[in-house]
C-alpha cells in the first residue's frame, strides 16, 4: 500500500505557492500566534484561526472559535472533512488541500525566483518536554531505524559540547549530515559583517568552486526561518552540476537568545544530485541544526572571552608570571606552592605594589580551584555603604536604588577563590560577616530572608600592620587568626637585588611591543639609575615608570632624562616605619660583616640574640 501524502498551497496573498507539508502524528495550527504550525501575518485571523487532524475517515479542519469563521469551498463550517482540491479560506488567507502518493514538490526554482517551497511546519527551535505527549513520543521512538538516529544526535552532543572552536562546531555537523543523509554535497554560510549569508564551508573542499549554494533558498530561509525542502520533479545524473540538483534541504541556524527577536546564525546546506531524500533526513537535518545553534552561541561566546582574556594580558605585563630568580623570591614560589595544596585561608603581607595579587593568582592557579573562578575585590575602593551589599550581595527593594537582586562576590566565587585585597579597610559590621563565612556558616544577602551557603577559599592581602590595628580595636582579633592560617610575605622591590634588572628587560620588552617601538633599547646612565635607586612604589611603581619611558623617549634609547624618577640623593625620608628601618640597617650590617651575624650585631649595637630573632622576624634571607 502506497503511503498518502498530505499538504497545504497556499493560493493567495504574498507567500502564494508555499507549501505546508501535514504531518499525519500531530495537530496543524494555523493563524497568528507564534505557537501555530503555519504562521499567519493576516490581521483579520484570529491567533489559532483553525486546526487540521487527521482522524477518522481522513483529514479535518475545524475552526477554533475565530471572529470572523473558517470556509471551506467557500461555505462557512464549524468542522468539515477534506478532500482533494478543497479550498480553506481564513480571511484573506486562502490554501488548496491535496492528497498524493508522492511527496509534495516544488518547481520552477531558480536562483532568481523562488514560487514553490516545502515549508516544514515543525519548530526549529524544537519543542520543550512539557508539550510532548506519551502518545507522541512513543510515536517518535518506535523504529530501529529512528532509535540508530537519536543516538547519532546523542553522540553529536557530547561531541559538541568539547568544542571550543565555531568552526570545528560547523565541521562536525556537517560531516555527520553529509554520511547520514547520503548527500554529495553539504555546506554552511555564515552572516558577514554586513548582515549577509556568504559561503563558508562546502564538503566536499574540491567542489567549493564547483557549487553554488541556492542564494534563492538562503533568502527564504532567513526571511522565514523555517527549513525549507525542494524536491525537483525532473531526474538529475550523476554527472551533472550541482546547479541542477536532483533534492536539496535547506535549514536556518536561528538563535532565540534575545527575547525582542530572532537571530539568524547562518544556514546549512544539504543537496542530492539523483534520488530525493527522506522526511526523516529532513528531521533530522533540523534536529541537527538544534543543536548546532546552541553549541554555535557557546564556542562564539568563548572564543570571545579567550580573546578578550589574551587582550587583557598583553595589555597587564606580569599578569600571570612572577618575574624573578632571587632567593627571596624562590622562597616565596615554594612557600605558595605548598599552601596552594592546603586549604585554609591565606594572609599576604606587603607594601603597595609588591604584587600580592600576582602571589594570589599564583596560588589559586596551583590549587584544586584552578578550574574555578578566581575574584578580585579592593576592598579600599568601595565605600562603607556598599561594602556589605557588594560583598555579600542584595535582594531587590533592599535600599535606595537597589532596582534588582546583586549576586555578591562570594557567590559569585563559590567553589573558587576570592582575593581581598586592603582588608583591613573592612567596616567592623562587614569583619564579623566574614568571620561567619570562614567559619562556614550561611550569611544574608542585604533584605534577604533565606541564608545563602557557599564554599569559597579567601586570600586576603594588606600593607598595614593588622596586629597593630587589632591593638587599636579596629580590626577584631579573631578575624586576623581566621585569615592568616597561612602567612606569606610579598618582599618589596628593593630587597629582590638582580631581580631589577630581570624586571627592568621585562617591562621594556613588553611596553616596546604594545607602543610600536621594539627597537627601543636603555642607556647605560639611565639603567645603573634604576637599578640604584630605592623603588618606594615597588614592581608597580617600575612598571610604570618603564611605560612612561618608552611613549616619552625622543630617540631609539630611553635616556636618564626620560625616567620618571625623583632624585634617588633627595633628603626625603621614603617612611617612618621602625620596621622598615630595623630590616633596612639589618640587612646593610650583613652586608659589611659579609653575613657574620655576630659582627653585624657589634655594628648595630645590639646583643646576638636580638639580631637572630630579628633576622627572623623579617625573614631576611643571607
Amino acid at each position: 500500500m502506497h503511503a498518502v501524502y498530505a499538504y497545504l498551497t497556499m493560493t493567495a496573498v504574498e507567500q502564494a505557492g508555499a507549501i505546508y507539508a501535514l504531518d499525519t502524528s500531530r495537530d496543524c495550527l494555523i493563524g497568528r500566534g507564534a505557537e501555530c504550525t503555519v504562521v499567519l501575518t493576516d490581521p483579520v485571523c484570529s491567533r489559532v484561526h483553525a486546526i487540521l487532524s487527521c482522524g477518522t475517515g481522513g483529514w479535518h479542519v475545524r475552526d477554533e472559535g475565530s471572529r470572523n469563521g473558517t470556509l471551506v469551498n467557500g461555505q462557512k463550517t464549524d468542522e468539515a472533512l477534506l478532500d482533494e482540491g478543497h479550498t480553506i479560506q481564513l480571511g484573506a488567507t486562502q490554501f488548496s488541500f491535496h492528497l498524493s502518493e508522492e511527496p509534495p514538490t516544488a518547481t520552477g526554482i531558480s536562483e532568481l525566483d523562488v514560487t514553490q517551497t516545502i515549508v516544514k511546519d515543525l519548530p526549529l527551535s524544537g519543542e520543550s518536554a512539557e508539550s510532548i505527549t506519551a502518545e507522541q513520543r512513543h510515536a517518535h521512538v518506535k523504529t530501529a531505524e529512528q532509535i540508530d538516529e537519536l543516538l547519532l544526535l546523542y553522540q553529536l552532543t557530547i561531541r559538541l559540547l568539547g568544542c571550543e572552536d565555531p568552526d570545528e562546531v560547523i565541521q562536525i555537523a556537517l560531516d555527520l549530515l553529509r554520511q547520514r543523509t547520503g548527500a554529495e554535497v553539504v555546506g554552511f554560510l555564515w552572516v558577514n559583517e554586513e548582515g549577509e549569508l556568504k559561503p563558508k564551508l562546502v564538503i566536499p573542499q574540491e567542489s567549493h568552486d564547483q557549487v553554488k549554494l541556492s542564494e534563492s533558498l538562503t533568502l527564504l530561509v532567513s526571511q522565514q526561518g523555517h527549513a525549507v525542502w525542494i524536491a525537483n520533479q525532473t531526474a538529475k545524473s550523476a554527472t551533472e552540476s550541482l546547479d541542477h540538483y536532483a533534492d536539496a534541504i535547506c535549514v536556518p541556524l536561528v538563535s532565540r537568545e534575545r527575547k525582542e527577536n530572532r537571530v539568524t546564525l547562518g544556514a546549512i546546506h544539504v543537496y542530492r544530485q539523483q534520488g530525493r531524500f527522506r522526511q526523516s533526513d529532513f528531521d533530522f537535518a533540523i534536529s541537527v541544526a538544534n543543536l548546532v545553534v546552541v553549541a554555535l552561541v557557546r564556542a562564539r561566546i568563548h572564543s570571545s572571552l579567550q580573546t578578550n582574556f589574551q587582550r587583557l594580558v598583553e595589555a597587564f605585563p606580569g599578569y600571570d608570571e612572577m618575574v624573578g630568580e632571587s632567593e627571596s623570591l624562590r622562597q616565596l614560589k615554594s612557600k605558595a606552592l605548598r599552601v596552594a595544596r592546603a586549604s585554609g585561608c591565606v594572609l599576604l603581607r606587603g607594601e603597595s605594589g609588591t604584587g600580592k595579587e600576582l602571589v594570589a593568582r599564583f596560588v589559586h592557579r596551583a590549587s584544586p580551584r584552578a578550574d574555578r573562578p578566581m575574584l578580585s575585590v579592593n576592598c579600599a575602593a568601595i565605600s562603607a555603604d556598599l561594602m556589605e551589599s557588594q560583598l555579600f550581595g542584595h535582594k531587590a527593594g533592599a535600599f535606595t536604588g537597589a532596582d534588582r537582586d546583586h549576586a555578591g562576590y562570594f557567590q559569585q566565587a563559590d567553589l573558587g577563590t576570592l582575593f581581598l585585597d586592603e582588608v583591613g579597610e573592612l567596616s567592623l559590621e562587614g569583619q564579623a560577616k566574614l568571620l561567619r563565612i570562614l567559619e562556614d556558616h550561611p550569611f544574608l544577602p542585604v533584605g534577604a530572608t533565606d541564608e545563602v551557603q557557599v564554599d569559597v577559599r579567601v586570600i586576603a592581602a594588606t600593607n598595614q600592620d593588622l596586629q597593630t590595628r587589632v591593638r587599636e580595636k579596629r580590626f577584631r582579633e579573631d578575624l586576623y587568626y581566621r585569615l592568616s592560617v597561612f602567612e606569606l610575605y610579598v618582599p618589596p622591590l628593593r630587597e629582590r637585588g638582580s631581580d631589577i634588572g630581570l624586571l627592568i628587560d621585562f617591562f621594556l620588552n613588553h611596553f616596546g611591543q604594545q607602543h610600536g617601538r621594539p627597537e627601543l633599547t636603555l642607556s647605560d646612565q639611565a639603567r645603573e639609575k634604576l637599578l640604584a635607586y630605592q623603588w618606594p612604589g615597588n614592581v608597580r611603581q617600575l612598571r610604570n615608570v618603564i611605560d612612561s619611558a618608552v611613549v616619552l623617549a625622543e630617540s631609539n634609547q630611553i635616556e636618564t632624562t626620560d625616567l620618571g624618577l625623583r632624585d634617588s640623593g633627595t633628603d626625603e625620608l621614603e617612611t617612618l616605619r621602625m620596621d622598615f628601618w630595623e630590616r633596612k640597617l639589618i640587612r646593610e650590617a650583613l652586608r659589611r660583616a659579609d653575613d657574620n651575624v655576630p659582627e653585624a650585631a657589634k655594628l648595630l649595637g645590639i646583643g646576638r640574640a636580638t639580631i637572630y630573632r630579628k633576622i627572623e622576624q623579617y625573614e631576611i634571607t643571607r
